[in-house]
Order: C-alpha cells, then sequence, then structure tokens
C-alpha cells in the first residue's frame, strides 16, 4: 500500500512539474521550442550490465574527514535544506564546449528536492538540447531520468531557466548531470550526503 501511495506521490510531482515547466519555458522567450525541459523525473534502476561512461563519485562526504569549519558549513547547509529553506549549489556553474549551466538555488519542497538555474548556448550556432538531457544522480548511486519526448533548441547566446523537481529521498546528495552529445557530460554537484 505504501509502494502505491509513493507511486501516485512521484506521478503526480512529474504532472506539477511538467505544467511548471511549460509556463517557466513561455516565459524565458523561447516558447514551444523548450519542449526538451516540459519532462518529469522518475528514478532509473541501476542496470548491473550497462557500462558506466566515465566514473564518478557519489555526492556525499565523511565529516571527521574534514577540517572542522568545513563540517559546520556543510552541516549548516544540510541543515538549512532540510528545514526547507533555499540553498546555493556545490557546483553553481559548469560550462561545455557549447552550453553553460548556472544553478541558481537548490530546495527542498514536500518530497521533492527543487533546482532552479538558466542553460546558456554559448556558442555562434544553434544549440540542440535532446530529450532527456537532464539527468540526476543521488548519493545512493539511483539515477533519475526523464521520461517524454520532444526536445529543444537555443539560438547563439540564448538563454532559457529551468525549475526542476527530483523525488529523491532526504538527506541524500544530489548531482546534476546535463548530456549534449557529442560533448562529454557536465557534471554539478548540488548537495552532498554528510556523514559520521
Amino acid at each position: 500500500m505504501g509502494e502505491s501511495r509513493n507511486t501516485l506521490v512521484i506521478w503526480l510531482g512529474g504532472v506539477l512539474l511538467a505544467l511548471l515547466l511549460i509556463v517557466i519555458s513561455s516565459r524565458a522567450g523561447g516558447g514551444p521550442n523548450n519542449a526538451a525541459l516540459q519532462q518529469r523525473f522518475a528514478p532509473r534502476p541501476t542496470d548491473p550490465n550497462a557500462p558506466t561512461a566515465q566514473p564518478f563519485e557519489l555526492p556525499q562526504v565523511h565529516l571527521p574527514s574534514l577540517p572542522p569549519a568545513v563540517q559546520q558549513q556543510l552541516t549548516g547547509l544540510r541543515d538549512r535544506l532540510l528545514g526547507g529553506q533555499a540553498v546555493p549549489a556545490l557546483t553553481p556553474v559548469a560550462s561545455g564546449p557549447r552550453a553553460r549551466i548556472e544553478v541558481r538555488q537548490v530546495q527542498r519542497a514536500g518530497d521533492h528536492t527543487q533546482i532552479s538555474g538558466t542553460i546558456t548556448n554559448i556558442t555562434s550556432a544553434p544549440l540542440t538540447i535532446p530529450p532527456g538531457a537532464f539527468a540526476f544522480r543521488d548519493s545512493a548511486g539511483i539515477t533519475y531520468a526523464t521520461t517524454g519526448s520532444g526536445g529543444a533548441t537555443l539560438d547563439p547566446n540564448q538563454s532559457t531557466s529551468f525549475d526542476l523537481g527530483v523525488p529523491a529521498p532526504i538527506g541524500r546528495g544530489l548531482t546534476l548531470i546535463v548530456t549534449l552529445p557529442p560533448d562529454p557530460p557536465l557534471q554539478q554537484v548540488l548537495v552532498v550526503e554528510t556523514k559520521s
């Protein structure tokens, strides 16, 4: 019974996220061209047979191994996030050959972590954002990917904002992964899980 309730909550959260992304993308000046940002995230089980594109570190830290000032700062951010306050991403900006991703804030909203920011085309040619370009990985190694179809195209130097909700459990660290082939994936650590 609890599992069907969680499924319903995730499904409803996805529908609300899709509606929110439609409103945001239409206000960002991109109009219907921003369909890639109008998808919902769902946990995707890890396939043990799937090759790993590149090695990755889980977004978690062991507090005793850090200096006291860093421990205090990380636990303060964690406590603010768990209290529903907005916090800055630990890696606020990532740039690749064609795109710049800037995360403005991370905030816990109910059973989701909300991530808001912008993606900018930093080239002189149009940039296609394929369906499924945005994904997340939590500190337990679970990947959250989008489902849906469509894509988006940003003109040179054009930006669009995003506000994405991820149903990651409370207290887990989270990494944003943006894949724009043929470029290597851009990874940004948003929050870390603190372990004693």
